[in-house]
């Protein structure tokens, strides 16, 4: 019999695409997911160290600047809180030649100059060259000190000296200042004349006192009276 050449043609057609592999099918979305590799998890931010830093309390240091004591507490070289009486100054990290300057964009700034040395600066006030106050035993707060003593609006300090007792008193944010040679010592306070007979006295209640501004607690309530004028704060007892 005899075989036409497209009955031929079309039969081998056939036959070749019976023996092609069949045709693998398109990736599924879920098998793209699992080869798209996952995002980094975000960093967790570290705790902070027992000394300070980014959770912590900070370091604090006491320094007397000119006629002000001051005490200044850092979180690292980042930030850092200065307190002068009742004025407390949030501030951050500047630009410094050397050493740690921190400033509050306000005019106020505090520049740390080694361990031990700093120089205060003050909107529309004189720069006053600072030292740091060697602590004594106690809570370290009251410096070198048998008391020390502050209060806000306005803000004053009252510090009666731990070695040889004698008072000093700043108020009314250090616009006037009194010292009492030797005061006499009693139960709950201290009491005398200043040089220019300015009746002084300072009195403390032991009982827990915490800060209005700054949330800080203290050992004890403390009043002081200057002529007919009393201020009301918190103080801590030092080492004698």
């Amino acid at each position: 019999m005899r075989v036409f050449p497209s009955l031929l043609a079309a039969s081998l057609g056939l036959a070749l695409s019976a023996c092609q592999p069949a045709q693998t099918p398109a990736a599924s979305n879920a098998g793209d997911a699992a080869a798209t590799p996952a995002p980094a998890p975000a960093p967790v931010a570290a705790d902070a160290d027992a000394d300070g830093g980014v959770n912590g309390a900070g370091n604090e240091t006491l320094y007397r600047c000119g006629d002000l004591d001051v005490r200044a507490t850092f979180n690292r070289e980042d930030a850092a809180t200065v307190v002068i009486g009742g004025r407390s100054f949030a501030m951050s990290s500047e630009r410094a030649a050397s050493g740690a300057k921190y400033g509050d964009g306000k005019g106020n700034s505090f520049w740390t100059r080694g361990s031990d040395d700093a120089l205060l600066s003050l909107k529309g006030e004189a720069d006053r060259e600072c030292g740091a106050v060697e602590a004594t035993e106690g809570d370290g707060s009251a410096g070198n000190a048998a008391f020390r003593a502050t209060g806000n609006e306005p803000g004053w300090l009252a510090v009666v000296d731990g070695d040889t007792p004698g008072l000093q008193v700043d108020v009314d944010y250090g616009e006037r200042r009194f010292t009492v040679a030797k005061p006499t010592e009693g139960a709950d306070g201290w009491v005398g004349k200043a040089a220019d007979g300015t009746d002084i006295k300072l009195s403390f209640q032991r009982t827990t006192c915490q800060d209005g501004m700054s949330g800080e607690t203290f050992e004890a309530k403390a009043m002081l009276a200057v002529g007919t004028r009393q201020y009301h704060g918190c103080g801590n007892f030092g080492g004698k």
